[in-house]
Order: structure tokens, then sequence, then C-alpha cells
């Protein structure tokens, strides 16, 4: 049996991985447009705040695809999906036969449409190419301008601001990591970081990115004007569904996938940030992995079915502990539990519906995270442990 994977990220590496710890013998290969191996995307922010060396950001050796026999085509873009004859071209001409094809092709960066957008001096990070191009750039850049205050766009300013380059957030919600965090902890956190040195500018549209043929500048929708020679933009992702849909696939916001991540082509899967999954496109790593476990048992004839991935996040922005995880800006029937410290800088928030926790910001201490993950992913009826979750003596660790 032959599988092909387009894509060398979180899924495409972890479907692989996956197939050949169930079966010795499949023959696996992997296309990808980068001169690179796997590397993970958070791993970047390490790279541009110069906490690791190239070589280090890699997360297996050259030899362990020789050791574990997945055949890894580097600089080898897909051009055509050919579901009919079970091949893909590529763009060499060379045109690959499969029993099974996995779209691991992952997202592109989404664009705002902003004046000026084009100018030189003007970046957006997903690849580690655009890390390499953006290091070289600061070198010789004044200041730089983040439009975006999701968690890529404040690690990348706190990146930048770390390696001393002065740096600017300007962000058109009102309020920063607005997946994660509800209007609280948002205004939490922008004080936190401008305590740190970073400029924020919440609820604050761009208008356009001003200068020549260089940029020189942003300004905003109120009329201000922001100096700076380097723009970085994140505005979040669109998957990449060009492939898919020219090869007549069932295409919406991703490449649509059924409960058991096929695309509407029996032989064909799809997963990551380039599948839609009940309506959605969860664009986050843990998904990914939950989603590579299914296709690749698939693949090999479990009938496996997905059934969601509760979004969470254990994170460290710019050196702040925050866990996030499910519903964070619930509705009027949900029951909320909040607790906040501007001095300590200290934000707890539980969601609770039905007696069911359903969401949970941590910010500025996670020691609960893996254990509030559990109490959320299982469902455990919690009514006897409301009037206390949020004492400082508290355990989540107590609720079974």
């Amino acid at each position: 049996m032959k599988v092909a994977v387009i894509g060398n990220g979180v899924s495409a590496v972890n479907t692989a991985s996956n197939l050949r710890s169930l079966d010795n013998d499949i023959e696996i290969d992997i296309f990808t447009d980068e001169h690179y191996h796997y590397y993970p995307r958070p791993r970047l922010i390490d790279l541009l705040a110069d906490k690791i060396i190239l070589e280090e950001i890699f997360f297996y050796k050259e030899s362990w695809y020789e050791e574990h026999n997945i055949n890894v085509h580097l600089n080898s873009p897909v051009k055509e999906l050919r579901p009919e004859e079970k091949e893909i071209s590529l763009f060499n001409g060379e045109r690959i036969k499969y029993d099974f094809l996995v779209l691991a092709n992952g997202a592109v960066p989404s664009l705002p449409p902003i004046r000026g957008i084009d100018k030189r001096g003007v970046f957006s990070i997903r690849w580690l190419d655009d890390v390499l191009n953006l290091k070289e750039r600061v070198k010789r850049s004044g200041e730089v301008i983040a439009i975006g205050g999701g968690l890529l766009g404040l690690e990348i300013a706190a990146a930048l601001q770390s390696s001393g380059v002065k740096t600017k957030v300007i962000e058109i919600l009102p309020w920063l990591l607005p997946r994660q965090l509800d209007e609280v902890g948002g205004n939490l956190l922008k004080k936190i970081l401008e305590d740190r040195g970073l400029e924020i500018f919440t609820g604050t549209p761009t208008d356009e990115i001003s200068g020549d043929i260089e940029v020189s500048g942003v300004k905003t929708r109120d009329g201000r004007v922001f100096k700076g020679d380097t723009v970085v933009i994140t505005a979040g992702i669109k998957s990449s569904t060009d492939l898919a849909k020219n090869g007549g696939l069932n295409v919406n916001r991703g490449v649509v996938v059924d409960s058991f991540l096929r695309t509407s082509v029996e032989n064909i899967y799809a997963l990551g940030d380039v599948a839609e999954w009940n309506g959605m496109v969860y664009g986050i790593i843990p998904p990914a992995l939950d989603q590579a476990k299914i296709v690749a048992s698939n693949i090999l004839g479990e009938n496996k079915e997905y059934r969601g991935t509760v979004p969470s996040n254990i994170l460290k922005v710019a050196g702040i502990d925050l866990f996030s995880i499910g519903t964070v800006n619930p509705d009027t029937l949900c029951e909320v539990f909040g607790y906040i410290n501007e001095e300590k800088n200290l934000y707890k928030k539980f969601v609770i519906k039905d007696n069911k926790l359903i969401g949970a910001i941590l910010l500025g201490d996670r020691r609960d995270a893996v254990h509030i993950e559990r109490v959320v992913k299982t469902g455990i009826d919690i009514s006897k442990f409301k009037d206390y979750i949020l004492d400082d003596s508290f355990s989540w660790k107590s609720v079974t």
C-alpha cells in the first residue's frame, strides 16, 4: 500500500509517524514545497527571539526519517490532484501514484484589505523563511509595528522587543487574545505587557500602511500615525484549499471532511488547518494531533470516528502563564465565576453549564491547568464544588 501525504507540518508528520507505528510495510511519501524538514511552528518565535539557533528548530534529525522509512520530498510542490487516476502531479512534471492521499497542506496567512500592504517591509509569519527574512530586516530596522493582537502577534512583538527592537502592537478588536480571553483577561494582559515595555493599542483599526516603495509607518482609522519601517501582519489564517477545489473535492472554508476525516473522495483524507470538520477549522495544534491518529487508523481500515477536540491552550505569552479552554465568552444560560487581582496580575474565570465546567481562563497562574482540562473533557458534575472553586486552597485535582 502506498500513501502520499501533502504537507510537512504537525499534521503531516504525525500522520506519517502514526502510520509507521501501525504498519512496518506501508510506503509513505511526504511532499512539501519547503526545503526544510518538519519544525514545530511555535519554535519560530524562539528563533525570532534568538533563544535557539537554526539547527535547533527541527523536531527530528534527518536520520529519523531514514530509520522510519518515511520518504520526504523537499522542495517538491504539488501542482494538481488527479483523483480519478489516484495520482498527484508535481510542478517538475513528475506524476505520483497512490492508494491513499492525505491532505495536510495547512493554511496561509489571512491578509486584511489594508492599503499599502504590498510595500517592501511588510511581513506575515507562517514559515521558517518568513522568520529568517524578518530577522535580517530588523537588523537594520528602527521600529516594528505588529498589526494584530492575537497570540502570534503578541509573541512576535515580545520576541522582537526582547531582542532589542522597539515594537508597537495595533489590534482592531477591543481586547487582546480575543480567541483565548474575555475582555477582563484581555485588558489585564495588556496592562502586564505594557508594564514590560510594549506599546499596545486596542480598538484601533489600521487604515493604511504608508510609505512609497518602503514602509514608513501606519495610519489608523481614527487619524493617528505610527512611525515604523517594518510591519508584521498577523490577522489569522485561511485554509489552503486551492489544490482540493481544483481537484473536484468538496470545499467550504476548508476541505470538507466527514466524521472519519474522509473528503468527498473516499480514498482522500484531510486534517489539520486545511480540514473543515462539522463546520469548524480549528487552526490549533491539539486537534491536528488527535486527527493524525484517526487518519492513520482509518487508512489501515479501523473506521474510527473523530468526535472533535475541546480547544485548549497552555501558553506562555511573553513569559506570562496563560491557560484557556473551551467556552470563555458564554451566553446567558451559563454560570460564570471570576476572580481578578491586578496587583498580582492574576485572573481566573470558570464557565459552568448544566453543572459541568465548559470553559476556563487562568492568567498568571496555570498550576491546575491539567486537572481543569480533564474536568472539561470528561464532563464531570461539579455542582458540589461550585462554592469553592475560587478559593486559593481549592485543588481541581480533587474533582472526580
